[in-house]
Parts: structure tokens; C-alpha cells; sequence
């Protein structure tokens, strides 16, 4: 007799997703999520150049992490995700900044913010402006990194409140990005316990200036929706926002 077997089906923990928003042409955002039994990888990045060069800058980023990610066959630790991501990033800021010589590619750049959790917990990096965020039924929504931007600067400063940096007229001013210089420095970086957190959340500023921390909340804390819906409803916040600029997000659910 034929015995019945029953497939166990692993839930999906990760999802990413990019949009070109309302109002632009050409969607210079990317989002990458990839899964192993070493680790897990979560990007997020907004180029910047326009006529396409910073989709070229974003989809660079992603490619020179997302490459060796796949050819890894030793377990990740924070430690060693520290010296892979910076690894990379390094040699995507090189690519990139050598394209940036030619006229063509004048002033192409890009922000990311990597993410990749390992058994003993989470390795965050950021350059730029794209954000990671965590959520837990504990702390709420927390900010993991830190602008890279001038209005940051003048609020670290005291010169401007903390309530002044959405509206002020430089808002958009990067101080650092890959690709802009010929070396990559001042990478914004923290490591958090895999207990801290039941959401990761990377994002573009597409989403953080569209959509309110509550209602990022709400998305995240809805039991009843998948990860790959809570991407897709956070990116359609987005765009009822206003979107008016390209959006990306990645998650990942404990």
C-alpha cells in the first residue's frame, strides 16, 4: 500500500521590491533578497546621475554583492559579514567611480544600505540615505542607521531641530555615496542581536518620505499579510503618498 506523504513547505522569510514612483521616467532604485544556509542578504539602493546612470550605479551595487553572496560556502558571522559587505562595496565604489571619469557617466553615484543576518546576529552597513529600519512588538519601529546628509549634519550640530530636516530646502544633499570618491570612507555601521527585531526594513528615501513610521508600522505588525504582500503594500503606500520619487524596499521576518 501506497503510504500518503505530506510536503513541509518553508515559509518565506524575504522579499524586496522597487517602483518608479508617479512622477519619474526611469527607476533608479534596486532592491535584492537572497537566502542561504549560510546567511541572509538584504540591499536596498538609490542612484543618482540621472539619465539613467544611477540605475546603472544601483544595479552595480547590487551585483557586486549578490555575486560572491551565491559563491559563499562558509557561514556567515558578524565579523565576517562586516569584511565581505565593506569588501564589496569597496570594489563597487571603484567600478563606479571610474565610469563616473568618463563624461558619459559624469557624476553617477549610488546610496545602499546593506544587511546581512548571520547565526549570531545581524550586520548592518549604510552609505547615503537609504535607511534600515527594525520592528518588534517590543520597541516599535527603530531606526538602525544614520543619514548621510547635510541636513543630518546641521541636526548633529545643533544648528537645525529634528523636526526641521524634512522641510528644509537642502534635504536632499548627500555628503557621502558610492562612487563619488575615488575611495570609500565614512560607511556607517552596527551589529544587532537577531532577537532584537521580528521585521528587518531596508528602504530607499522614496519610501521614509512618503509613507509615516505608523503606517510602516501597521504594515509590518499585520500577522495577516505575507512578506512578499508586506513589500507590495509598503510600496503602495508609497506611490498613494505621492510618489514622487523612485522607491525600493527590502524585508525580512524573523
Amino acid at each position: 500500500m501506497q503510504k500518503n506523504s505530506t510536503a513541509i513547505t518553508e515559509k518565506k522569510t524575504i522579499a524586496c521590491l522597487s517602483d518608479k514612483g508617479n512622477k519619474r521616467k526611469n527607476n533608479e532604485d534596486a532592491a535584492y533578497t537572497a537566502k542561504s544556509q549560510y546567511g541572509t542578504l538584504l540591499i536596498v539602493a538609490d542612484g543618482m546621475g540621472g539619465h539613467r546612470k544611477g540605475e546603472i550605479a544601483s544595479k552595480l551595487v547590487i551585483d557586486s554583492l549578490a555575486l560572491p553572496f551565491a559563491s559563499t560556502r562558509h557561514p556567515f558571522s558578524v565579523s565576517s559579514a562586516k569584511k565581505f559587505i565593506h569588501s564589496c562595496l569597496k570594489k563597487a565604489n571603484k567600478n563606479i567611480y571610474k565610469m563616473s571619469l568618463n563624461v558619459e557617466f559624469k557624476e553617477m553615484g549610488t546610496t545602499a544600505v546593506v544587511a546581512i543576518k548571520a547565526k549570531n546576529g545581524t550586520f548592518i552597513t549604510s552609505i547615503g540615505d537609504s535607511r534600515c529600519y527594525t520592528y518588534s512588538k517590543k520597541d516599535g519601529l527603530v531606526l538602525r542607521t544614520t543619514d548621510q546628509t547635510y541636513v543630518e549634519l546641521l541636526f548633529e550640530a545643533g544648528k537645525i531641530a529634528k523636526g526641521d530636516i524634512k522641510t528644509h530646502p537642502q534635504r536632499n544633499l548627500l555628503v557621502n555615496a558610492i562612487g563619488i570618491n575615488q575611495d570609500l570612507s565614512s560607511i556607517e555601521e552596527s551589529s544587532i542581536s537577531n532577537s532584537d527585531y521580528d521585521s528587518l526594513l531596508l528602504c530607499s528615501d522614496g519610501l521614509y518620505n512618503m509613507v509615516s513610521e505608523e503606517s510602516v508600522i501597521a504594515t509590518l505588525s499585520n500577522i495577516k499579510l505575507s512578506v512578499d504582500e508586506k513589500a507590495k503594500e509598503l510600496i503602495k503606500k508609497a506611490l498613494a503618498g505621492g510618489g514622487s520619487d523612485n522607491v525600493a524596499v527590502a524585508v525580512l521576518e524573523n
